[in-house]
C-alpha cells in the first residue's frame, strides 16, 4: 500500500475552538481514509489552552476567567477570533495550561497511523520518537534543543536548561496525535506570568523557577518558512519515504485530500459547537448529550 502523508499549512486566524476542533476532527477519519501521517501547523489567538484534566479556576488569574464567562454568557463564540479578547479552551490531550497568541508561539501537530506504524503504540517510546522529529527539524537553523521532562524539549542557555516547547498527545481510532508549540517571542512569556498562576504540577528539572525563569523563546533568526520545510521532510525521513518536492501534492487543501478533507470540515463543525466552544466543556468537562 503506497503512503499518504498530508500537510496543513497555517491558514488565517481562526478562534481557538476552530483549531481544536480540525485537530480532532482529523484524528478521527485518518486511519479510515488510509492515510499514513500528516502535519499540521496552526496558530491561536490570544488563548488559554487548558490540559484535558487542569481546572481553571486553579490555573487561571481570576480576572481572566471572569471575562471569558461575561462574553460566554453575553455573546458566546463562533469561528472567527475576537479582537483584544483572552480565550480559554480545553484541549484533548493531558497536561498541563499553556497560553498561546498569534505572534509569540507557533503550534504543530504531527499525526500517525498506529496501525502501520506500531513502534509508537508505547507511551514514552511514542514521545521519544516524535520529540526526535521536532528536534532533528530545528538543528538545521543551528538550533540544539533537548528532549527533557515527560515531553518538553529545551535550549542550554549558560549551563541551564530553559523549556522552548510543551507537548501533549492524544489517541483516537488508531491515530496518534502529538502537538505542541514553540515560543517565537520573549514577549510571551511576559504574557503568560500576567494570565497564569504557578503551575500546581511542574516537571523534576523546573526547580520552582517561574515563568520568566523556565521559558525562553527561539533566536531571532529563527525561520518559520524554512522550519515548515524542515519538519515534513524530518516526518518522511522518519516513514522511509522520499522527501517531497512539490508541497502542493501533499497539501491537505490539494486534490488529492479533497474527500478527507470534506469529512473532516464537516465533523469540525460539529465538534466544535458541541464540545470546544461549550462553556460548560471549557470550564467543567461537561458535554450535553
Amino acid at each position: 500500500m503506497s503512503s499518504k502523508v498530508f500537510f496543513f499549512p497555517p491558514t488565517p486566524p481562526r478562534s481557538p475552538y476552530y483549531n481544536l476542533a480540525i485537530e480532532e476532527s482529523i484524528a478521527v477519519h485518518m486511519v479510515k481514509s488510509n492515510i499514513t501521517a500528516g502535519i499540521r501547523l496552526w496558530k491561536n489567538p490570544d488563548s488559554i489552552i487548558l490540559g484535558l484534566s487542569e481546572n481553571p479556576y486553579r490555573n487561571i488569574k481570576e480576572h481572566v476567567v471572569s471575562a471569558y464567562e461575561t462574553e460566554a454568557k453575553r455573546n458566546g463564540f463562533g469561528k472567527k477570533p475576537k479582537p483584544n479578547f483572552c480565550y480559554i479552551a480545553r484541549r484533548a490531550s493531558g497536561g498541563g495550561t499553556v497560553f498561546h497568541s498569534l505572534s509569540g508561539n507557533i503550534n504543530y501537530s504531527l499525526y500517525f497511523n498506529l496501525e502501520e506504524r506500531k513502534e509508537l503504540f508505547p507511551v514514552k517510546d511514542s514521545y521519544d520518537h516524535i520529540l526526535g522529529i521536532i528536534s532533528k527539524s530545528l538543528s538545521p537553523q543551528n538550533i540544539q534543543s533537548y528532549p527533557k521532562g515527560k515531553s518538553d524539549l529545551v535550549l542550554e542557555k549558560d549551563g541551564v536548561f530553559k523549556k522552548i516547547s510543551g507537548n501533549a498527545q492524544f489517541r483516537k481510532r488508531s491515530c496518534i496525535v502529538q502537538h505542541g508549540t514553540l515560543i517565537l517571542e520573549e514577549s510571551l512569556i511576559g504574557k503568560v506570568a500576567e494570565v497564569l498562576h504557578h503551575p500546581p504540577e511542574e516537571p523534576d528539572y523546573r526547580k520552582e523557577r517561574t515563568h520568566k525563569d523556565f521559558l525562553t523563546s527561539l533566536p531571532p533568526f529563527f525561520s518559520e518558512e524554512k522550519w515548515a520545510i524542515d519538519l515534513v521532510q524530518e516526518v518522511f525521513l522518519y516513514l522511509n519515504l522520499p522527501s517531497p518536492t512539490d508541497f502542493s501534492k501533499i497539501s491537505f487543501f490539494g486534490r488529492d485530500f479533497s474527500t478527507f478533507r470534506k469529512q473532516v470540515l464537516r465533523e469540525s463543525e460539529i465538534i466544535r459547537k458541541k464540545k470546544y466552544q461549550n462553556p460548560d466543556y471549557t470550564l467543567h468537562r461537561e458535554i450535553p448529550t
